[in-house]
């Protein structure tokens, strides 16, 4: 099974294309969103940004993996192997235009078009 694990700001886009919810920038949380579930078993959730993941194989898989990091070079990954995904301890700090939570809603409305209506033509009858 496949998953997509993303913060709030940096991955949001990778998460909703797998139907995740699009989450503002000033939650502090990450996104575990699965890739094609086969099964409504397996649902996006959102954990608070101070855990810590920790990803193995199931020892009763059939075989190996792939993993790879920002969607770049995969890698094997096998039943040895584990990895913990957490939030750095030197976070990125962003500057923005108009404050954060602006800049992430003009960003959204202009990505998603949100009330924007094209001028229609007029209706005309067909003449007999």
């Amino acid at each position: 099974r496949e998953a997509v694990v993303s913060t709030q700001s940096t991955g949001t886009a990778y998460a909703a294309a797998t139907g995740a919810s699009v989450v503002a920038p000033s939650v502090p949380c990450m996104i575990i969103a699965p890739i094609c579930p086969h099964s409504l078993a397996f649902r996006p959730i959102m954990v608070p940004i101070n855990c810590v993941l920790k990803c193995r194989l199931n020892p009763d898989a059939r075989g190996d993996a792939l993993v790879s990091f920002d969607g770049r070079h995969a890698q094997d990954f096998t039943k040895s192997h584990a990895i913990e995904i957490g939030m750095s301890d030197f976070p990125l700090p962003c500057i923005d235009k108009n404050g954060s939570m602006q800049d992430w809603f003009n960003g959204l409305q202009n990505c998603l078009m949100w009330n924007v209506r094209k001028t229609q033509k007029p209706m005309t009858v067909p003449k007999k």
